[in-house]
């Protein structure tokens, strides 16, 4: 009896799975992250019951056959995706980091990017068209580690024991998530562990451990799987993924609807997934799931709205993927390739590798965050001209305008040093960074800097970040009135790095984002008041910005155009530039 056992509901359910992803990834919706933790339930459940199937049928496991059709399944469609990152490139479209491609080619993308300081969440500012494959990158380890872990279990023991060891190593991995979140752990670190996300996969390898295939009867009732449906579907929308307090649990539960649904979708009572178009996408999936992103990200897709963003990465993506599936995946995985074939196959892996490293750019992206002047020399001259020292301190919206800054600042005499570290928040607190702890050492850095390059002012601009923002692990939002205090607190602080370092310092306030909804949007008006606040109780200037860009959100927001909604770059960046240098 063939081990091979199709499930059509599970090709639906991978098909809602992406389409959620996709939808997240262009800004449609806010929790649409979950869908990968469906991925990695339906992963556990098939892998686990091919190789409890495996053992019954042959009496063993093939490890070395079993990372055979891994590798023809996922190796080829892999290097589709280099290929495209390729043709983007040359197209000037996207950048890519070699470290990036190395991750790829090593399916280790997810410790690149915790060990490399990059956060996943800051997607806007640093837009990494690989980063994504963090998530593939987790599934091959545990192709490479589960396997082994039931080759032994079922030597000695059968299925419902490696059900119980999967439930175990699920309730481990749980209650690292939960404790490590909570211990100071940062939050990629927390989202993009393979320690920490293993949950769903075991979940899902417990449920294969009951029996395989599927019976009938082990079903769930009907209004239960519809019931997990409609919890993921109200997470997809709503749930964050940039909040301590998500890893604290409820990411568990997600884990655990994710499994649920994957159990009923596997048996006769999930009809409705076994529609044509949904099987089909479902199929394609996994190539869809690699060419969104760097479809997503690219310019002139990114500067789309996020309805018409998704349709467009959408349609081509699952048109890429359907090609990609026929005659590129399928006739590899099948054995359908023709020996005579095998060979330039080779050469042509060989050369999109060669030619993806040969368009790599330095994995640190193009916004300024070093030392940008050197200190004064020392001169005897009193009537020496000594130009006047600005710096410019903030995150990603002062970075991705450096080059603007700096050369506006030379035709007004002027010295800039742009001092902005992208993902950064105002908090000393490692829990609130989002994923960068080392933003604590930036903040704390920022007086001494001013000191040593002899800066005469500070402009303190940082972006609106929205609804709201973290304290001390603590979400607030900035139209709560229980929050206003320690909004205007967090600007307060930003201003005391520098008392006694510089002669003045300038703030600006920020602007609406048009990469967000409108009612999300709300908060940065109310940010604006505690700036215009701050800026009367400390007597420093505030410069209105919004009154230039956006001066009536959202209807009249594209006097000064934002690529993404939120950064300025070229000719928006000069005029921004232009603006703050006049508040001097």
């Amino acid at each position: 009896m063939s081990d091979r056992v199709y499930l059509p509901g599970l090709d639906g359910l991978r098909a809602l799975s992406v389409l959620v992803v996709v939808a997240f990834h262009t800004g449609l919706i806010e929790g649409g992250w979950i869908g990968v933790d469906v991925f990695f339930a339906i992963s556990g459940f098939l892998i686990t019951g091919l190789l409890v199937a495996e053992r019954e049928r042959t009496g063993t496991i093939s490890l070395r056959a079993f990372w055979g059709r891994r590798f023809r399944r996922l190796v080829p469609a892999l290097f589709v995706l280099l290929a495209l990152i390729v043709v983007l490139v040359r197209l000037d479209q996207i950048t890519v980091a070699a470290r990036d491609v190395w991750g790829a080619l090593t399916y280790s993308t997810n410790w690149v990017h915790v060990f490399g300081g990059t956060s996943y969440w800051d997607r806007f500012s640093t837009p990494d068209p690989l980063r994504h494959l963090w998530s593939l990158a987790i599934e091959e380890q545990f192709y490479v580690v589960w396997p082994v872990v039931a080759w032994f279990v079922l030597r000695r023991r059968d299925a419902r024991t490696l059900g119980t060891v999967a439930l175990v190593g699920a309730v481990v991995s749980g209650v690292v998530q939960i404790v490590g979140i909570n211990a100071g752990l940062s939050i990629d670190r927390v989202y993009q562990g393979t320690d920490t996300r293993a949950v769903a996969f075991l979940l899902g390898a417990t449920l294969a451990s009951r029996g395989w295939p599927p019976a009938r009867t082990k079903t769930l009732p009907p209004f239960v799987g519809a019931a997990c449906v409609f919890a993921l579907v109200g997470a997809a929308v709503w749930l964050p993924g940039d909040r301590d307090w998500v890893f604290s649990g409820p990411l568990i539960v997600v884990s655990i609807l994710g499994t649920m649904v994957v159990m009923s979708s596997a048996t006769s009572a999930a009809r409705w997934l076994r529609s044509s178009p949904l099987r089909a996408i479902g199929r394609w999936s996994y190539g869809i799931y690699l060419f969104h992103w760097p479809l997503a990200v690219s310019d002139r897709v990114r500067e789309l709205p996020d309805l018409a963003r998704f349709a467009v990465v959408t349609m081509a993506s699952v048109a890429m993927a359907a090609l990609s599936h026929r005659f590129v995946e399928s006739p590899i995985r099948h054995g359908r390739v023709l020996r005579s074939l095998r060979l330039p196959a080779v050469v042509g892996a060989v050369t999109i590798t060669v030619a993806v490293f040969s368009v790599t750019a330095s994995a640190t992206p193009d916004m300024a965050t070093d030392v940008t002047l050197a200190p004064r020399t020392a001169t005897t001259d009193p009537a020496a001209a000594v130009p006047p020292r600005v710096m410019v301190f903030g995150d990603s919206v002062p970075a991705v305008a450096a080059d603007e800054l700096r050369d506006e600042a030379r035709s007004r005499d002027l010295e800039v040093d742009v001092y902005a570290d992208p993902g950064c928040v105002p908090s000393e607190d490692e829990r609130d960074q989002y994923g960068k702890p080392e933003c604590v050492t930036f903040l704390r850095g920022a007086r001494q800097r001013a000191i040593d390059l002899d800066i005469d002012t500070v402009v303190i601009w940082w972006g609106g970040t929205g609804i709201g923002f973290v304290e001390r692990g603590v979400a607030h939002d900035f139209c709560a009135p229980e929050s206003a205090a320690i909004t205007r607190d967090r600007i307060r602080r930003l201003v005391s790095y520098f008392d006694g370092a510089v002669d003045s310092v300038v703030l600006v306030a920020p602007v609406p984002r048009t990469d967000i909804g409108v009612a999300d949007a709300t908060g940065t008006e109310c940010e604006i008041l505690a700036y215009r606040d701050v800026a009367a109780e400390l007597s420093v200037p505030v410069v209105p910005l919004r009154d230039f860009v956006c001066p009536s959100y959202p209807d009249d927001c594209a006097r000064i155009e934002r690529y993404d909604g939120l950064h300025y770059d070229d000719e928006a960046a000069r005029e921004v530039a232009s603006i703050i240098l006049d508040a001097l």
